[in-house]
């Protein structure tokens, strides 16, 4: 699409349809005399800014879609040009409308449509404008081959399915061969991955996409082949020659970066490599900051969001340490249990969680809270015949995964009934699934996706077992379950589809942490006092009096309160964890940090597992910008909640409010701020 062609806009072009339908007719032509009455003017009707910013939306939505037909997209700076050339385009168009005319409603809309073409026309005005997108550059995060690979790769249910499919296996070897040359271009223009991230991507492309000789891409030409009586000759051929032309471009493309890329990469692929970030590649810091301002959609910079962070980190020290004295009242000052060292053996260490001076010695706090017994399947526990033994198959430890399994339900079951009163009612439930093992090392602790709670049950990277209220809060209910159900459960009347596929971070993951601090409101872990912090009594969530705290998760806690006193922590810990994510992401990409860098930093100031921080710094390398999000959008979210209550007072609803929050779907936070100070003066 080339820009600086002639363009009507719709009033203009409304008057020229007007003029000349009016010239056109000649039975209805009246002949006047010099002296008969000037007649009216010709007026454009009155145009509705609603119907028109719907029709912009739709014809923007088309437009894109003719532009780039192709199933995988087109990634180049000349597609991303023509992208930037749509943009501007319904930019202008958006502009010409009176925003003042809508209502509040489509005013979310109209802002939510503004924000999403300028945040991309300035991505495209930035050199190496391919990179303006969340496909480049792929890593182990966010591995497109992967996913690309096991889709060209599928069964098909029917004959005419596999005719149609066999193009999509030739455009995804279209869409493989393209990669590879986007690879060698930024070979020539050093823009590259490190080598640690670069092993990392390797590995993760080897261990699914070439298993087993490229078994993924062959499923759908096995099942050809097992049922040949179906199909002609020449198609199985034909479909067979497409799988071997996929897995040759896979192949080469995986060889590629295993070599020639590799080399010429930054680093040496140590822990220890600095200027691993995006700050480090030409024009950098100013493509950094343009992520920060797509995740965050707050507009602070990358110094203010790294001193936020550093500020954060230090406040939530002392709330911590409130926790550690329930552990020590109950324990003593010194415990000693089972602790994995560095060299990975289990030995017996003692935990000295008082200095002489009487404080609480945090990292060693911190150390114990990550002894064997607080791992599923490393507390020596063997646990099976659960109803969870057919779903744990997939799982490289199923014991460890029965275990999380049976706590993670416990705590749904307990929750839902207290969660169902600060909502309305969502009639979609969620499962939980563990994550199988060939993706336990590459896709962190736990995420959220149609439906399903997908659950890391590996004794090595997932989450301890005082994390269960926190975990299952953030990304299910009342979190990003809720928020996904939510929206379709209770959409506005006349939400365009537009907004329907937008998709925010900062909204999203601050929505989901937003909801973890909500169980302290929602008395989780103990009714609260003056100061709005849990006394660990009388909660309601996992942690109550009639359990038996001998049996229950291997005997971890004495009784109620230090059950809830540590699951409490959870919430502290992942909190912080959202803290430090801020001073972590600009350290990696605009001050120079080092993956082990990340990784101290991260031990020092919280208790997260050794697997969970590998994980974590690995993917703040390769998702750039994204941590900044959470932290960022619960920000906007708490102050709205303040605002909203101060105001309201006692007109103020939670449900109400989580309905104006959620039935919009994914916004930008500029957009939430403006959305709930309208909502807040109508509940007046």
């Amino acid at each position: 699409m080339k820009s600086g062609f002639l363009r009507l806009n719709a009033a203009a072009a409304a008057v020229f349809a007007t003029v000349s339908l009016g010239g056109c007719n000649d039975e209805t032509t009246t002949i006047t005399s010099h002296s008969s009455p000037t007649p009216p003017p010709i007026t454009a009707p009155e145009i509705n800014p609603a119907i028109e910013m719907r029709k912009i939306f739709a014809d923007y939505q088309a437009a894109s879609k003719n532009l780039d037909s192709s199933p995988f997209g087109q990634m180049t700076d000349q597609m991303a040009s023509s992208l930037q050339s749509l943009d501007r385009m319904y930019l202008d168009k958006l502009e010409a409308l009176d925003r003042d005319k809508l209502s509040d409603e489509d005013k979310i809309y109209f802002d939510t449509f503004l924000f999403d073409r300028n945040i991309t026309i300035r991505g495209g005005t930035l050199p190496n404008a391919r990179f303006g997108s969340f496909d480049i550059p792929i890593t182990h995060f966010y591995n497109y081959v992967k996913w690309y690979a096991s889709e060209a790769g599928d069964t098909q249910t029917s004959s005419q399915a596999y005719q149609d499919h066999l193009q999509t296996v030739r455009d995804y070897t279209s869409w493989v061969n393209n990669l590879h040359s986007q690879y060698l271009m930024g070979e020539v223009e050093r823009i590259q991955l490190s080598k640690v991230l670069i092993d990392r991507y390797v590995n993760s492309t080897e261990e699914s996409v070439a298993k087993d000789n490229y078994a993924m891409l062959k499923s759908g030409i096995s099942d050809i082949q097992t049922h040949s009586d179906q199909y002609d000759a020449a198609f199985i051929a034909e479909y067979n020659t497409a799988v071997d032309d996929a897995i040759a471009a896979t192949s080469d493309l995986v060889a590629y970066l295993k070599g020639d890329y590799n080399t010429a990469a930054r680093g040496t692929g140590a822990l220890t490599d600095t200027n691993i970030g995006w700050g480090h590649l030409p024009n950098g810091q100013a493509w950094y900051q343009w992520h920060l301002d797509r995740n965050s959609t707050t507009g602070k910079s990358a110094t203010e969001l790294s001193k936020l962070g550093e500020q954060l980190v230090a406040d939530a020290k002392a709330e911590m340490e409130r926790v550690a004295l329930v552990i020590v009242d109950k324990h003593g000052k010194t415990i000693t249990e089972k602790w994995r060292d560095k060299d990975q053996k289990v030995i017996d260490r003692t935990f000295e969680l008082v200095d002489a001076d009487g404080k609480i010695v945090l990292n060693e706090f911190f150390a114990y809270l990550n002894s064997e017994k607080f791992f599923y399947g490393r507390d020596g526990r063997n646990i099976s015949g659960t109803p969870y033994d057919e779903s744990c198959g997939n799982a490289s430890i199923p014991s460890a995964c029965e275990a999380a399994l049976e706590d993670y339900y416990k705590f749904k079951n307990d929750a839902n009934g207290v969660v169902a009163q600060y909502f309305k009612p969502i009639k979609t439930d969620y499962s939980i699934v563990p994550i199988p093992a060939d993706g336990e090392l590459y896709e962190g602790v736990g995420s959220y996706g149609g439906n399903e709670f997908n659950l890391n049950t590996n004794p090595n990277y997932s989450l301890q077992k005082w994390n269960v209220s926190t975990l299952l809060l953030h990304e299910a209910a009342p979190g990003h379950h809720f928020q996904n159900a939510y929206s379709i459960e209770y959409p506005p009347a006349d939400k365009p589809n537009y907004i329907k596929n937008v998709w925010y971070t900062a909204y999203a993951e601050g929505w989901a942490l937003y909801t973890e601090w909500l169980g302290l409101e929602m008395n989780i872990y103990g009714e609260l006092d003056e100061a709005g912090k849990p006394t660990f009594k009388n909660a309601t969530g996992m942690c109550k009096t009639d359990l038996d705290y001998n049996e229950f998760q291997g005997g971890i806690y004495t009784d109620m309160e230090e059950c809830n006193a540590l699951q409490y922590f959870g919430s502290l810990n992942e909190a912080q964890l959202r803290n430090m994510r801020l001073a972590v992401d600009t350290g990696i990409h605009a001050k120079g940090w080092s993956i082990q860098q990340a990784r101290d930093y991260m031990r020092a100031n919280s208790a997260l597992g050794d697997g969970d921080i590998e994980s974590e710094s690995f993917r703040y390398a390769a998702y750039v910008g994204q941590a900044v999000s959470y932290k960022s959008g619960y920000l906007v979210i708490r102050e709205m909640l303040e605002k909203a209550q101060t105001e309201l007072g006692n007109q103020f609803d939670w449900a109400a409010f989580h309905d104006q929050l959620l039935k919009y779907g994914d916004q930008p936070m500029e957009v939430v701020q403006t959305s709930i100070e309208n909502w807040i003066e109508t509940q007046k």
